[in-house]
């Protein structure tokens, strides 16, 4: 069985150049500046211009905030409600649309998470298959160094290599390129943006390269074609007709039902522990009353399959200890493999039975808490994932198409006006 060397002078997880992303610090101060520099400066560009990627050293038609929203150092909420305050509904429809959009997804995935399960499953199987197959080996070493010949996909994974971002619209070219025209597992593709990516959500992320493929929509896909990438990139590439632009959809077997949204929790009455975790930086506001001590965990992966790169872990340990910082508690941030024993120790060396989190939606993180939940009971420890109202009053629409949520737009903003 050949190995796949996940290295090369381009794009390597040790790389000093992973760490050259977003100049911008992973805080709330910071996402907050954000936000207001592109309501003032960017956003009356964004609507006639957020198709168009100028590179990575112009990005005023967009708003680069989606790391802070990842981790939500800034909220959904915030979001709409700052631009609203100073824009007309009509100048921040095409941008509140794409904060919608990450809600949907949220929700969606969140009555559907046997697809996540089944992403997981695909890149291990993914794996298998590229170190199994010569050929598919060469073309997938030849995908995640840059190398394939292709001059925009080599140009845009270097871009990632360099800054831990690539442009929207570009993200769905390189997916497309990645499925169709070099052939490699969805999953794998996926995968590599989660690694990368200082915004990599395990909902936004995996539907959106579902969508591409032609599975979230089932029998509509997203083809990459030349004339497109010529248009919307300021980029001069040749492709000499190097892109599939005939393929058809990707075709799953696997259905993947409907589940019912958790029943939500209830803050302790007792002290409790608040744990701060990468899937929300801003646990703070959840109760009126100071936890008795706050800690902030990574989850580190337990191969080395989903290691991600060093500029994404110091971003999401970054946003974890400003999590921390902001109720009072010690910038630490410890990171583990196995969450139970480190939670047993801290509540039991802070005097509380009580561990306070915001809820973690579907994916790693969700994954290890609901794995040690049962052994924090057996030590005598309540865990409570406390929901925020946003994602109470909006998720429950999400189990349908987008266009189907899109509907109750208006009556959804009506109950946010009750947040």
């Amino acid at each position: 069985m050949q190995s796949i060397k996940m290295t090369s002078k381009r794009l390597t997880l040790d790389s000093a150049t992973s760490n050259r992303c977003i100049k911008a610090m992973p805080n709330r101060a910071e996402a907050l500046a954000q936000l207001d520099s592109f309501s003032l400066n960017k956003l009356k560009f964004y609507a006639g211009e957020r198709n168009y990627d100028y590179g990575s050293g112009n990005r005023s038609n967009v708003s680069v905030l989606s790391p802070w929203v990842r981790h939500r150092l800034i909220s959904e909420v915030e979001i709409i409600e700052n631009l609203l305050r100073m824009h007309s509904w009509k100048d921040a429809e095409k941008f509140i649309q794409q904060v919608i959009w990450r809600t949907y997804f949220k929700g969606w995935l969140e009555q559907h998470p046997s697809v996540w399960g089944s992403y997981l499953t695909g890149v291990m199987r993914g794996m298998r298959e590229v170190t199994s197959d010569k050929n598919k080996s060469r073309i997938y070493q030849k995908a995640i160094t840059g190398e394939t010949g292709i001059d925009c996909f080599d140009s845009w994974v270097g871009e990632l290599a360099d800054h831990s971002y690539l442009h929207n619209h570009t993200r769905l070219w390189f997916a497309s390129i990645w499925i169709f025209t070099l052939k490699l597992p969805w999953e794998l593709g996926a995968n590599f943006f989660m690694r990368h990516l200082l915004d990599g959500d395990p909902a936004s992320n995996t539907l959106s390269w579902r969508w591409v493929a032609g599975l979230h929509t089932k029998g509509k896909h997203y083809l990459a074609r030349s004339s497109n990438i010529e248009k919307f990139s300021t980029a001069k590439f040749n492709m000499n007709g190097q892109l599939n632009e005939n393929a058809e959809p990707l075709i799953e077997q696997s259905e993947h039902g409907i589940q019912a949204l958790p029943q939500q929790k209830s803050i302790p009455k007792e002290d409790f522990l608040l744990l701060v975790t990468e899937e929300d930086c801003n646990g703070c506001v959840l109760a009126e009353r100071q936890p008795v001590a706050t800690v902030g965990l990574t989850l580190s992966p337990q191969s080395d399959i989903f290691k991600c790169s060093p500029a994404v872990l110091e971003f999401s340990k970054g946003a974890v200890a400003d999590g921390v910082h902001r109720t009072g508690g010690v910038a630490e941030v410890l990171s583990y493999t196995d969450w139970a024993e480190p939670l047993i120790e801290l509540a039991r060396s802070h005097g509380v039975k009580n561990i306070l989190t915001s809820y973690t939606p579907v994916g790693p993180v969700q994954s290890e808490l609901r794995r040690v939940e049962p052994l924090l009971e057996l030590a005598g420890i309540k865990l409570a994932s406390v929901q925020k109202k946003y994602d109470q009053v909006f998720w429950p629409y999400a189990a349908k198409g987008f266009f189907a949520f899109k509907k109750n737009t208006d009556h959804l903003f009506r109950a946010l006006a009750k947040i």
